[in-house]
């Protein structure tokens, strides 16, 4: 199961699963990830998990920026919404999280052959 590990110089602080269809970040209580920041929006982002249209077993996670006030960073860029990959580092106030798929061990490489004119 994918999910969000909370760092702090290296060490994992916490972890948080991502489950259902949508995770909600932010300041108030209602949030299923609720952090306790005055720099962070009462509802700051949200992540929303989809099945992949490509591949049947593989889910996609979005994290959107719910206009908050500081914005929603994604390795180191400023997001609106954007689809997370294995090892994104998303920063929302002074809180550095790491997305975890679970999904890249599961994964082989795959190499496609399309014959050309000979």
């Amino acid at each position: 199961m994918a999910k969000l590990l909370l760092k702090y110089e290296g060490v994992t602080l916490s972890s948080y699963k991502l489950e259902g269809e949508r995770v909600s970040i932010g300041r108030l209580a209602e949030n299923d990830i609720q952090l306790d920041d005055p720099a962070i929006s009462g509802q700051h982002a949200c992540i929303t998990i989809e099945p992949s249209a490509y591949l049947e077993s593989i889910k996609e996670f979005h994290l959107e920026d719910l206009s908050s006030t500081n914005g929603t960073r994604v390795n180191d860029e400023k997001i609106k919404r954007v689809l997370l990959k294995h090892g994104d580092s998303i920063q929302i106030g002074k809180h550095l999280f790491i997305f975890d798929s679970e999904q890249v061990e599961d994964m082989e490489r795959t190499a496609i052959y399309i014959p050309g004119d000979e």
